[in-house]
């Protein structure tokens, strides 16, 4: 009876610490994987954001109002006549086969 009882105290003494070792552990842990989590997040916006910019920007510059405030202010461009005109038709591979 006596073996039994130094065998559990044993167990409880060896234990405790181990579990308190690795409970701080997990703990640092965690901040190490937040702090990496926030980094991300920050990321994330910088990126939505940069985003933004460019789809205003290319708005802008694409607006009908500009390019025909380009081809007035620049003497240079003309009308293109039919014949020297190409259309190009591209498809996307969701619409059809492309080969």
């Amino acid at each position: 009876m006596i073996r039994i009882r130094k065998i559990l105290l044993f167990f409880i003494v060896f234990t405790v610490p181990v579990l308190l070792f690795m409970n701080v552990r997990q703990g640092f842990k965690y901040e190490r994987l937040a702090t990496e989590v926030d980094g991300f997040e920050l990321e994330q916006k910088e990126w939505l954001e940069e985003n933004k910019r460019m789809l205003s920007t290319y708005s802008v510059f694409s607006s009908p109002a500009r390019v025909q405030k380009i081809t007035e202010d620049n003497s240079e461009l003309s009308t293109a006549s039919p014949g020297q005109s190409i259309i190009v038709n591209i498809q996307s591979e969701k619409e059809g086969d492309v080969e």
